[in-house]
């Protein structure tokens, strides 16, 4: 005995099947349109994740997980640790690492030209539990600095033209804005102390490259009691402590420990520092996807064209149909059947298309740099061997949903045209 299909599920394979008919080519080309969105869906947001994780992970890279600041003093000043020796070990109680830092904006002189960056003082030794800027990877020339020696990254080492023992010059603000005095006038006095201001003189020791053009651009490490100087502290304090966790995606029991160890400080998080960063990179993906659901968009509208164009070539079979005694939700049942099945083909396709192109994309990278003559994802220029991807399950869940949603809402016009027409007027129309 074989096995019956309902009527509806019946006429809608029925109406779907191809023929040497206009109707199954538009049927095919309809298909098409939700696997280009899927497909276009799937590869950019998977792209955008394998960016944002290739970011994060070389932000942790560099960066520590926690850090531990100081209190401002009563006068508003920025605070500082006297004696960071003794919270290391309180850190340590937790099962973190840490390492002490002084760090505070400078501007650099290299001959005549004068920028400003940002300076970090550490203690070599100490720096690498808490980062992997000593990796071997990460680093040319010599990572233990001495007093007098400094790293620079690899983007302001092209900017300002360095190499490796070039000299460079570091004026502190602090000193320079020592002897200016703002009178009760609103007027700028300068103050004769008789001291002579010198720029520290130091040698670049090795240069860094983390892949991250805000850390390669802007960042010098120096030794810490030579930062010390630069900002007018004395040696051995610090502005701040770094701290590496055993899971930097886990922050909040290690946080409250901290914050009973060391209880007059503040605790900023890895995520907390860097959330203009990957909020600009979640909108970024957010807005790129948005963009790309209008492609899906149209595709139902394609989808909408086909069954109003099958309900119109079918109009008299539906008015005989509904003659007989079929009701109206069995006849809109068929049209919204024939949309689920496009969803479903098109979607499946597009997912499947998407992760495809994922899987070779660096090889379709080359094909296509070898046909336009040009570098498609430049290595110099991203700081990345190969192009980054990450298909999450969530996003991808996501994308099926609402491509499903869209190609069913497609269909529900001509479902709902269907049902409603005359049984005696579709009768009467010629085909």
């Amino acid at each position: 005995m074989t096995m019956q299909l309902p009527p509806e599920l019946f006429l809608a394979l029925r109406y779907l099947k191809p023929k040497r008919s206009f109707v199954s080519s538009i049927t095919l080309l309809s298909i098409l349109g939700p696997i280009l969105g899927v497909a276009l869906l799937v590869i950019v947001t998977s792209v955008m994740s394998g960016f944002d994780r290739e970011i994060r992970t070389r932000i942790l890279s560099m960066q520590s997980h926690l850090q531990i600041l100081p209190l401002s003093t009563p006068d508003g000043n920025p605070g500082f640790f006297a004696d960071p020796d003794s919270l290391l070990t309180k850190v340590e109680k937790t099962g973190a690492w840490a390492a002490p830092l002084i760090e505070g904006p400078v501007l650099i002189q290299v001959h005549n030209r004068i920028t400003a960056k940002y300076v970090k003082g550490i203690v070599p030794e100490q720096e690498k539990k808490v980062s992997g800027l000593a990796a071997p990877e990460n680093i040319r020339g010599r990572f233990d600095i001495k007093d007098g020696e400094a790293l620079i990254g690899e983007e302001l080492a092209l900017e300002l033209g360095l190499q490796i023992g070039d000299q460079i010059l570091i004026h502190s603000p602090n000193k320079l804005t020592r002897n200016m005095e703002w009178q009760s006038d609103g007027r700028v006095k300068a103050r004769d102390t008789g001291e002579i201001y010198l720029p520290e003189e130091v040698t670049i020791a090795g240069i860094f490259s983390m892949g991250v053009y805000e850390f390669d651009s802007g960042l010098i490490f120096v030794q810490l009691d030579q930062a010390a100087e630069l900002f007018g502290l004395p040696w051995g304090a610090a502005t701040s402590l770094q701290v590496r966790t055993p899971d930097p995606f886990n922050l909040t029991l290690i946080v409250s420990e901290l914050k009973k160890e060391v209880p007059l400080s503040r605790i900023v998080t890895w995520q907390e520092a860097n959330r203009k960063l990957f909020g600009a990179l979640r909108v970024e993906k957010n807005l790129m996807s948005f963009l790309l659901v209008f492609i899906v968009t149209v595709a139902a509208f394609g989808i909408t064209g086909t069954l109003i164009t099958v309900v119109v070539q079918k109009t008299r079979e539906i008015g005989i149909l509904k003659a007989v005694g079929m009701n109206n939700g069995v006849v809109a049942r068929i049209f919204l059947l024939q949309g689920v099945f496009i969803g479903v083909t098109g979607t499946a396709l597009g997912t499947l298309v998407g992760a495809l192109v994922i899987r070779f994309r660096n090889a379709i990278a080359a094909l296509l740099g070898k046909i336009m003559g040009e570098e498609i994802f430049p290595k110099d220029l991203y700081q990345l061997t190969q192009i980054p991807a990450q298909i999450i399950p969530s996003d991808l869940a996501v994308i099926v949903s609402l491509s499903l949603l869209i190609c069913i809402a497609g269909a529900l016009i001509p479902a709902l045209y269907a049902a409603h027409l005359c049984p005696s007027e579709a009768i009467r129309e010629e085909q």
